[in-house]
């Protein structure tokens, strides 16, 4: 989802296009969207490779595997209360999605798409506690997930602002975002006094993927819109308006 997003941004971004590839073009502004959406596209195939192994010009980390030093989980839900924290999270596989559709829209900044990843797999050490359900949770180890035909809808809007030295600029200013994992394996790693409650909750998982998932999707949902959030932050950041939209 996120890496789609800054493809976009660096697609926009004339100057730092000097900082990518021979054969990648800045897409000119147009009223004709069907053919601005497939300049976009080729744009976003070039540029996929890039942006997994980064782009330092736009502030932007690895992103395949895309590493998170840390992620905290509060939330009360009827199905699930957690509170869990998470560290040295690594997500694979992320750049290997299928774009199924693309609209976006210079003239009043805006993105929507739709694509699948069809593998990832995720790694991390957990510290957590909480009630799955009927299922306790509790307890530290490290996890590994296989998590297969994940199903991604994307609207994004953008924003002009004005930062305190007077400069134009964008961010952005509403992120709505449907994941849905299609199916997924844990395994999970604790010390001798955690093991029977790991082994218990990714007994569960493994027997019923399709419920957990659907009743953690509010949680996965937030996670992914948080982290885009912080990465398109970052790279527009760097980047004024002139440099986004040299025609505005």
């Amino acid at each position: 989802m996120m890496l789609i997003g800054l493809v976009l941004l660096a697609i926009w971004a004339r100057t730092a296009m000097s900082e990518l590839p021979p054969g990648v073009t800045a897409c000119p502004r147009t009223n004709n969207l069907p053919e601005y959406n497939k300049c976009i596209l080729k744009q976003v195939q070039i540029l996929t490779p890039l942006l997994a192994k980064g782009v330092p010009s736009l502030k932007l980390p690895a992103l395949d595997p895309l590493f998170l030093p840390s992620l905290t989980v509060d939330r009360n839900l009827e199905s699930l209360k957690i509170k869990a924290n998470m560290s040295q999270i690594r997500v694979y596989g992320g750049t290997n999605y299928i774009l199924q559709d693309l609209k976006a829209n210079p003239n009043d900044l805006t993105v929507s798409f739709k694509a699948r990843v069809p593998h990832m797999y995720v790694s991390g050490d957990y510290d957590v506690q909480g009630r799955l359900l009927l299922l306790p949770l509790s307890g530290i180890g490290n996890f590994k997930g296989n998590f297969t035909d994940t199903d991604v809808q994307v609207s994004a809007q953008g924003k002009e602002v004005t930062d305190k030295n007077g400069v134009q600029r964008f961010e952005i200013d509403k992120l709505i975002t449907k994941i849905r994992v299609g199916d997924g394996n844990i395994k999970l790693k604790s010390p001798p006094a955690h093991t029977l409650a790991a082994d218990a909750a990714a007994t569960f998982f493994n027997a019923n993927p399709r419920l957990v998932l659907d009743i953690a999707s509010p949680i996965i949902e937030d996670t992914a819109v948080t982290v885009s959030k912080a990465l398109v932050t970052r790279a527009l950041s760097v980047l004024t308006k002139q440099e986004l939209l040299p025609n505005s």
